[in-house]
């Protein structure tokens, strides 16, 4: 995949517009969760088989994103792997802002004031 696309359920129209207009309009061949898992296998298993292979993670940001066990998976993970094999594959997309952050989440709040990311307001998004 070109693009791994992590985001929390109830952006999931907005993600899929981005995903057809990145497959239909660049080429780009992206992973969406509902569409490339594979059925009957375990979620775990699955995250890691399309994490692994993607070139990028797209993480769409939101305050429902940090609270979703499964969209900080994907982006500690990501981001882990980045640190360790100096890699930049994990591209933060502002959704929703997003200033409340707990224990569970602080490592986004380290991220998007330590990293520039996309600000899906922005107009040149």
């Amino acid at each position: 995949y070109d693009a791994f696309m992590s985001y929390e359920r109830e952006h999931s129209d907005k993600v899929k517009g981005i995903t057809g207009f990145l497959e239909e309009e660049s080429g780009f061949n992206c992973c969406i969760h509902d569409r490339d898992f594979v059925s009957g296998r375990r979620i775990m298993d699955e995250i890691d088989r399309c994490l692994d292979a993607s070139r990028r993670v797209l993480c769409f940001l939101s305050p429902t994103f940090i609270k979703s066990d499964y969209c900080m998976l994907e982006f500690k993970q990501t981001h882990e792997e980045d640190l360790k094999r100096g890699k930049k594959r994990l591209v933060a997309i502002m959704l929703e802002p997003v200033t409340e952050f707990d224990e569970k989440n602080v490592v986004v709040q380290k991220y998007i004031s330590t990293f520039t990311y996309l600000d899906i307001k922005d107009p040149d998004f």
